[in-house]
């Protein structure tokens, strides 16, 4: 079937049956691909010289090119324009996929930019000398527990408060870390510590490092494989308000003081126990001005 069609008609299905795009074209006549595309769009014509190159590239005479007269059947025509219109959903899908690999990367790059923000602030607080602080932790139950510490300058008072069965079990340790004397005292008995064995179990205890211990692990610095790990999550959020800041992993909530980026709360689900937990924080620092044991 003989059509009569546009130049540009003519060049698209020449290019096409040779399995070019307009790059390959534009790149054998040494022009720009925006040039091969007004051609096609018959917004322009080439010179007598490009035209020449194209008879001799097409193997057509120059005749057939500017008298439209290309021989084509109709179902070929139509192939092209579905090929083309593939060409253009292809190219559209890549570009959505490649914008959404690009926000992903620049959203895990900003959430593991905050939370490094984040866990140096709080490394401050591995090695404090003066603090006070009440931890309380209620499970599914109710309270569970509860733990005040008082610390400065290597004398500690811990009082720890547990909860079982409508009974409260209270336990006192106290610790002069500077003359290694101190003693646990329960509402049975009182023994006193070796505190040599006791800084061994329990790590720069006497630089301060109890109430860093105590804090959520997720935002401690040597975690931070665990935060690069949690970031990569899609669900992982970092919320920050005028006061506060909250981070979200997996079923752990942490919210904290935008000031000084101590810890408020943090519920989390543990899964060796089955329960949800909820630790509420109350932290003072350089708070204390004497203390004995």
């Amino acid at each position: 079937m003989k059509l009569q069609m546009s130049f540009g008609e003519n060049l698209i299905n020449l290019r096409k049956q040779k399995g070019w795009s307009q790059d390959d074209l534009a790149e054998n006549l040494d022009l720009s691909r925006q040039a091969i595309s007004k051609w096609e769009n018959d917004t322009s014509k080439p010179d007598i010289d490009n035209i020449k190159k194209i008879s001799k590239i097409f193997s057509v005479t120059i005749d057939d090119l500017l008298n439209n007269d290309v021989v084509k059947d109709k179902a070929v025509t139509l192939n092209v324009k579905k090929e083309e219109k593939k060409e253009r959903i292809t190219t559209i899908v890549k570009c959505m996929i490649i914008a959404v690999i690009i926000i992903y990367i620049i959203n895990v790059i900003f959430k593991f930019a905050s939370l490094l923000i984040i866990v140096n602030g709080i490394q401050e607080y591995a090695n404090l000398s003066n603090y006070h602080y009440v931890i309380t932790t209620y499970d599914e139950n109710g309270l569970a527990e509860k733990e005040e510490c008082w610390f400065k300058d290597g004398i500690s008072k811990t009082v720890n408060y547990t909860y079982k069965e409508g009974k409260e079990i209270i336990t006192y340790t106290n610790i002069d870390y500077n003359n290694n004397w101190g003693y646990m005292q329960n509402e049975d008995n009182e023994m006193m510590l070796d505190v040599e064995d006791y800084k061994l179990t329990h790590h720069n205890f006497d630089k301060g490092n109890q109430l860093f211990v105590k804090l959520p692990m997720e935002i401690r610095k040597k975690n931070l494989i665990y935060i690069w790990y949690k970031t990569l999550d899609l669900k992982t959020e970092i919320k920050k308000s005028k006061e506060n800041i909250l981070i979200k992993f997996d079923d752990t909530y942490i919210l904290l003081n935008k000031m000084n980026l101590l810890p408020y709360s943090c519920y989390k689900y543990e899964i060796k126990q089955g329960k949800l937990y909820n630790y509420c924080y109350q932290i003072e620092v350089n708070s204390i001005d004497n203390l004995k044991i």
